[in-house]
């Protein structure tokens, strides 16, 4: 039974790239490995860490929200305690049983609303530099 995960992981900001995309796509693998399916992908690129972790004062971030069985999580997680590109992770449980086919539309609805808040956002504060 998949259940659906989202998880957010910092990597170090001094890799180059490619070596970045490796990492994603090393636990990416293990997302996907059994049937599992990325749902949603979202990279938030280098940002100042609050405090400095391994004294690294950047990390690069990427947010995923996921379909997978727990096992595979298990083994993702071990992998990243000693995975010395990461710098932290959270794994969070976000639903015990996930329809992947259901889910994905949500979620293409969520953000197609999202843009039509923002849309909607921009199009008042310009309305209001125009009064």
């Amino acid at each position: 039974m998949l259940r659906e995960y989202e998880i957010t992981f910092i990597t170090r900001s001094d890799l180059p790239e490619s070596d970045f995309l490796g990492v994603l796509a090393k636990y990416e693998k293990y997302m996907t490995d059994d049937g599992g399916e990325i749902l949603k992908k979202d990279l938030w690129g280098s940002r100042k860490l609050t405090f400095p972790i391994n004294n690294q004062h950047r990390g690069n971030y990427a947010v995923y929200d996921f379909a997978g069985l727990s096992g595979n999580l298990t083994e993702m997680e071990r992998l990243m305690r000693i995975d010395e590109n990461v710098l932290r992770y959270l794994s969070v449980l976000v639903n015990k049983r996930v329809d992947v086919a259901k889910r994905k539309i949500e979620i293409t609805k969520e953000a197609a609303d999202a843009k039509e808040r923002e849309a909607a956002a921009r199009e008042a504060a310009e309305d209001m530099g125009r009064d």
